[in-house]
C-alpha cells in the first residue's frame, strides 16, 4: 500500500483551526502542525519577566510592541509559522502600533525562546536559524536551568550572558539606548 500524502496547510488555513483541547500551543512547520505541551511554571515565570521588561521599555519609548506567543509567518510554500515564547516587533512593522488580528508577516525584531526541560537542542537551534534566516535582528535562547541568556545575531555571532551580566538595547534590537535587563532579574 502507498501512503497518502499529507495535505500541507497554509497560514490562512492554520489560523482558523481551534486551540488544542489539551492546551499548549501549535506552530505550522513547513505546512504541518506541530503541537507543544503546555509549559511549566518556571518557563512561564521567565517568559513573563522578559516580556514585562521588553514591553515596558518599548511602550515608554514608543519603539514597538512585545508579546507572548505571537505568530509570525516566516516563510511561504510551504508555510512556516513560529510563535516564540516572547517577541518584540519594531513599530515600523506594526499598523497603528498594534499587532494584527492574524499572524505578523515576516519575523519579529527579537524572538525569545525559553528552553524547557523537554526541549531538544537541535529543535532550538533550528528555530534560531529560521528566525535569523527570515530576517530577525536578534534571537535569545534562555536556559533557566543553567541561568543563561544567549543572544544570537544575523552575522553568526552569539554571546552568552550569565548571573551578574546586563543585556542592553543592542541585545534586544531596540533602536534607542537605555534598555537594561539584569540576567539575575530574569531568573529571580
Amino acid at each position: 500500500m502507498m501512503a497518502t500524502p499529507t495535505k500541507l496547510l497554509t497560514a490562512e488555513e492554520f489560523i482558523c483551526l481551534p486551540e488544542p483541547p489539551e492546551g499548549g500551543k501549535m506552530e505550522l512547520v513547513h505546512g504541518e502542525i506541530v503541537t507543544m505541551a503546555p509549559v511549566g511554571g518556571e518557563h512561564g515565570d521567565v517568559a513573563g519577566e522578559i516580556r514585562d521588561h521588553l514591553s515596558r521599555f518599548a511602550r515608554d519609548h514608543g519603539v514597538g510592541r512585545a508579546g507572548v506567543e505571537v505568530g509570525y509567518l516566516l516563510k511561504r510554500k510551504p508555510d512556516l509559522v513560529r510563535a516564540p515564547d516572547v517577541s518584540f516587533t519594531h513599530a515600523s512593522r506594526l499598523k497603528d502600533g498594534r499587532f494584527p488580528d492574524t499572524y505578523v508577516e515576516g519575523p519579529p525584531t527579537l524572538a525569545v525562546e525559553v528552553v524547557s526541560p523537554n526541549d531538544h537542542d537541535d529543535d532550538v537551534a533550528t528555530k534560531v536559524e529560521e528566525y535569523l534566516a527570515a530576517g530577525a535582528e536578534r534571537v535569545w535562547v534562555v536556559r533557566p536551568k543553567v541561568r543563561t541568556i544567549t543572544v544570537h545575531r544575523p552575522d553568526g555571532n552569539a554571546h552568552t550572558y550569565r548571573s551578574g551580566d546586563t543585556l542592553g538595547s543592542d541585545d534586544a534590537g531596540f533602536s534607542v539606548e537605555g534598555f537594561e535587563l539584569l540576567a539575575d532579574d530574569v531568573f529571580a
